[in-house]
């Protein structure tokens, strides 16, 4: 559980007022500013580069302070007690960050599109769960967090135990009001239901790749 802390109401900026929320949520659960954005699925340096530009005036979207909401459950610039999540679960994916690589022209594309579109985010699937829409473990798959889900999507999503404080990110088949494994291996997994509350859709799929190594 957060511990009750004060934020200034004295701030002259609405940069101000998100620094001191962001350092509020980190002091309060513990996570670094790095694993907030992995949480909220920003990029995993967003945050921190957001925080260093101190001449610029630069703030957060409210796409992104909207993000950091739903992840953490702390409204932005509050600081009343809620709950947590304190560990977050990769056990279907896990984080890919693309690098400039002149062996493969693939990855140093991924790379400047992440670059220009803070939105997309890249992961390394472990799952098999959506193997049967034609995304494999092992290929790298292209998130668009600012994507509306249609039926048949294959999307990205986490599911919140907030008794735990704990969160899992999901690979599943969208379709209204349910997530769906499309797994080649067998009977089909136990379906969650979208209440955008405990499983909240993240990003939409709109690419895979198999690089090579």
């Amino acid at each position: 559980m957060l511990a009750s802390a004060a934020i200034s109401v004295a701030m002259t900026t609405l940069r101000d007022q998100q620094i001191a929320w962001l350092d509020h949520i980190s002091k309060s659960s513990g996570l670094t500013i790095t694993e907030i954005a992995r949480a909220a699925k920003l990029h995993p340096s967003s945050l921190t580069r957001f925080k260093s530009k101190n001449d610029s005036g630069h703030t957060l979207t409210s796409k992104t302070v909207k993000k950091i909401e739903d992840a953490t459950r702390v409204p932005a610039y509050e600081s009343r007690q809620t709950p947590v999540i304190q560990a977050f679960s990769e056990e279907e994916a896990k984080p890919f960050i693309a690098m400039d690589n002149p062996g493969n022209p693939v990855e140093t594309a991924l790379k400047a599109a992440t670059k220009e579109a803070n939105h997309i985010q890249l992961w390394t699937l472990k799952t098999n769960g959506l193997a049967a829409v034609g995304y494999l473990p092992g290929m790298v798959v292209a998130v668009d967090q600012e994507a509306t889900p249609k039926n048949g999507d294959a999307v990205c999503a986490q599911k919140y135990d907030f008794r735990r404080g704990t969160a899992e990110t999901l690979f599943r088949v969208f379709r209204h009001p349910y997530l769906l494994t499309a797994s080649d291996l067998g009977e089909p997994g136990q379906p969650e239901i979208v209440d955008n509350e405990n499983v909240v859709i993240v990003g939409v799929i709109v690419g895979g790749f198999r690089l090579r190594h």
